[in-house]
């Protein structure tokens, strides 16, 4: 697997993150990976993130499911032929009842199994880059460059307030 160069910057705050994150947006770096102790939807907006893809696949499940239950009670009614005495054959509300049901349950095993796609889950392996601290209480960013940009990435991470800035691989 091929590695490319980057810059990994420990941040204290994330006022400190979000100053370099704008920086770095402006400049012509590509910023790779943020790492957070706790969700900031601050660095979402600042890198402009699209939205999810998972919303679709629920929405393919849930039209997945009405389809299927909808279509097991009419085949269920077709199939064992019971005499309804002048009432319909197929009998609509306990088609909704179950399409409505497996609309649910579909529903949300193709949100599971898009979550874990879309997420790369799961995860054996923890990067070589990864701090432990990111998980506690310092905030990391990680950022591709050539070798010749790295002495101004160094410059203008530490000018943000970065407490930390080290070379890596990412």
């Amino acid at each position: 697997m091929a590695t490319q160069p980057a810059m990994m910057a420990v941040f204290a705050a994330v006022d400190e993150l979000l100053v370099a994150v704008k920086a770095l947006k402006t400049g012509s770096f590509k910023i790779h990976t943020v790492y957070s102790p706790v969700p900031l939807h601050e660095i979402g907006e600042v890198l402009d993130l699209p939205t999810s893809p998972v919303r679709f696949f629920t929405l393919a499940g849930g039209i997945l499911g009405i389809l299927t239950g909808m279509a097991l009670t009419i085949y269920t009614c077709l199939q064992w032929k019971f005499i309804v005495s002048g009432k319909p054959v197929i009998p609509w509300i306990p088609a909704v009842v179950v399409g409505f049901e497996f609309c649910i349950l579909i529903a949300i095993l193709f949100n599971l199994a898009g979550l874990l796609t879309q997420a790369r889950l799961p995860r054996l392996r923890l990067p070589e880059h990864h701090d432990p601290r990111f998980t506690r209480d310092r905030f990391g960013l990680l950022v591709l460059c050539s070798e010749t940009e790295r002495p101004t990435l160094a410059n203008m991470l530490r000018e943000c307030g970065a407490e930390e800035v080290h070379e890596t691989a990412a």
